[in-house]
């Protein structure tokens, strides 16, 4: 599905960004990863690059820093002639740095988004291709711990909505979709660090209740939202209990 295509994923050294580079790259993709974290980003790099030779290069990032984020997207055109998918996967939880929360998670994803039309754009020389943009269940229902993270989550779903419906990404083969999955075993949810949390009692509770994804399965969500060429403006919910397609609302 993928064999030949090129991937930009930031916040790829671990977790969701690592699991859907290397599925990307089995499949015979190509892949830029990106990551603020250039120690663990090497190490995920080298392990790729004895699989996968000269199928992935690595490129640190920090999303918020937007001469860095464009950076990424010219490398990856110079080194793979193409850009096919990206993927604002960076993220992270905190409501008391709530400004660089919201700086990440949705500044970023709107400049990594900005930069994918740029690139993809048929009248503008791209081949068209996919933006996913990584929300969350938050995105779609309140979250009382972490009021600036379901904030953010919320604008990155009626963003990328947003978008799916403009004739420039409409009428230059681009399609949008988010991922709203809901706890998933990486180290974000890992409670070590209560203090980014308003109430971390609220915030384990709704942990231990509703349990955590493992990332197969978020992976194996990633490759339908990519594949089915039907998934326009979706947003795709995804909890233990199963997956569920919510459609973009028509003004």
């Amino acid at each position: 599905m993928f064999s030949g295509k090129v991937a930009i994923i930031t916040g790829s050294a671990q977790g969701l960004g690592k699991a859907f580079s290397r599925v990307l790259l089995e499949q015979g993709g190509k892949v830029c990863l990106s990551d603020v974290n250039p120690n663990v980003l090497e190490k995920t790099y080298e392990e790729f690059k004895a699989e996968f030779a000269d199928s992935v290069f690595s490129l640190p990032c920090d999303v918020t820093e937007k001469e860095q984020l464009r950076e990424v997207f010219r490398r990856t055109k110079e080194t793979f002639g193409r850009i096919d998918l990206v993927v604002n996967n960076a993220g992270i939880v905190h409501e008391v740095q709530w400004e660089k929360c919201i700086d990440i998670n949705l500044n970023g994803t709107i400049r990594g988004t900005q930069l994918g039309l740029e690139y993809l754009r048929r009248d503008n020389g791209g081949n068209g291709g996919v933006i996913l943009n990584m929300a969350s269940l938050a995105g779609i229902f309140p979250v009382n711990y972490t009021p600036v993270y379901c904030a953010t989550k919320h604008a990155i779903i009626g963003y990328t909505r947003s978008w799916a419906l403009h004739p420039d990404a409409v009428n230059n083969g681009v399609r949008l979709v988010c991922l709203c999955p809901s706890f998933v075993d990486t180290d974000m949810i890992k409670m070590d660090d209560k203090s980014k949390y308003i109430g971390p009692d609220l915030a384990q509770s709704v942990l231990d209740k509703h349990g955590v994804m493992s990332i197969d399965k978020i992976t194996q969500e990633f490759l339908n939202a990519i594949g089915d060429e039907t998934n326009n403006g979706v947003s795709i919910a995804i909890t233990k209990e199963g997956v569920k397609n919510i459609p973009s609302p028509r003004p």
